[in-house]
């Protein structure tokens, strides 16, 4: 079945832009996701409140690429056998075409039909080794572009994009890669994602698809600052293959589903106990210190602008993106991010500020539902620097 999810909109998903890692307890939610679906094409408002790319698809159940660092590990879907793949499986796209084709009326519907762009490769890569022989993710980009319709896929594996058949699928399509690299360091590279391309091979294909018009952008997730390697040099091949933003977000080490150890063993140490950086419990997984965070986040800001590259960040602790959407899509052609969003739209909320305050002007298609977790006071369980008010149901922001 495809999930467009109706529960209760709680803090954002933990590898999803839009968390907060501070206070969010309730990602067990994302099991839910997993064990019930098919194809997952979702606007799932525990993650739409926060996230300005609420439409968010995943072609496969399950990954093959084996990253140490898996930020599902502490959420693990029975990923199994010699080289990670024996429960990877395609999902359906009939609940994508039923929605695109048929479905004329709710709330994904009012999403599509206001183009909010739809975000490939969730929680699973989608163009991981199974699709070379499912093609599940060609097919829902040839749907995509027939309906000439937005889209941002979220993959370590662009070099798949380039071949003949799918840069058919993705002529003239509005189309934004976000390539995940974890460090520059080629031995470190592999210990840590031994199931996928190198370095070389991902920029390679990068360079072939922003020539192609493809929005190009280097996804540096999760950051892992003394694992990195030389940063200057990545954001340098990132500059030199067209790559303009750079999205960054801190490791988080789950408690459950042995995350620790799986570092442990790529890295040959206890990382947590020779590391630099200061972590700290966060609830479901350990991540750096707010102090730690705001320097190296500085850092690669720096590097960044020496490049000329824009470095986002979900939580924006080191005010880069100026209330832009996470992902950086809002400035290209035909994209245009919830502008409800709370990382989007947050400017709005000041001293005591009402709901009908945040949200006006906007045309929101749950309105409702948001108002009715807005007066729970989730936002600020889930948000850092926000404070509810419970005697008259306004937020104000403490920064």
């Amino acid at each position: 079945m495809v999930i467009f999810s109706q529960t209760s909109p709680f803090a954002p998903i933990p590898h999803l832009e839009g968390f907060d890692p501070f206070k969010c307890i309730y990602c067990f939610l994302l099991l839910i996701i997993f064990f019930c679906s098919k194809i997952i094409v979702t606007e799932k408002k525990q993650t739409a409140y926060y996230c300005s790319l609420p439409l968010k698809i995943d072609t496969y159940r399950g990954c093959s690429t084996r990253c140490a660092y898996c930020s599902l590990a502490g959420l693990r879907t029975g990923i199994s056998g010699a080289d990670g793949s024996a429960n990877v499986q395609p999902n359906s796209i009939r609940y994508i075409e039923k929605f695109f084709y048929k479905r004329k009326t709710g709330m994904e519907r009012a999403l599509i039909d206001q183009r909010s762009p739809i975000q490939i490769g969730v929680s699973s890569d989608p163009l991981q080794l199974a699709e070379k022989k499912f093609h599940i993710t060609l097919r829902v980009l040839k749907i995509l572009q027939d309906k000439q319709y937005p889209c941002v896929i979220t993959t370590k594996y662009p070099g798949q994009l380039i071949g003949s058949r799918y840069l058919q699928a993705i002529e003239g399509l509005q189309l934004a890669v976000q390539c995940s690299v974890s460090t520059e360091d080629l031995a470190m590279l592999q210990r840590l994602e031994p199931g996928a391309p190198s370095l070389e091979e991902r920029m390679a294909a990068l360079d072939t698809l922003n020539e192609a018009g493809v929005h190009v952008q280097l996804r540096l997730w999760p950051y892992i600052p003394d694992l990195a390697g030389n940063l200057e040099a990545l954001l340098g091949m990132a500059h030199d293959v067209g790559v303009k933003d750079v999205l960054c977000n801190f490791l988080k080490i789950y408690h459950a589903g042995g995350t620790r150890q799986k570092i442990n063993d790529a890295v040959g140490r206890d990382y947590l106990k020779t590391t630099h950086l200061d972590y700290r419990n966060a609830g479901l997984f350990q991540i750096a210190s707010y102090v730690d965070q705001i320097r190296e986040l500085s850092y690669v800001r720096d590097l960044c602008r020496t490049f000329g590259l824009n470095l986002l960040t979900c939580d924006d602790f080191i005010h880069t993106r100026n209330w832009g959407d996470c992902c950086g899509v809002g400035k290209y052609p035909g994209f245009t991010p919830s502008p409800w969003a709370y990382y989007v739209n947050g400017w709005r909320l000041n001293e005591h500020t009402t709901f009908e305050e945040y949200i006006s002007s906007y045309d929101c298609p749950w309105h409702d539902e948001f108002q009715a977790e807005w007066n729970k006071g989730k936002l600020a369980r889930s948000i850092s620097g926000l404070i509810f008010s419970e005697q008259d149901k306004t937020y104000s922001r403490s920064w």
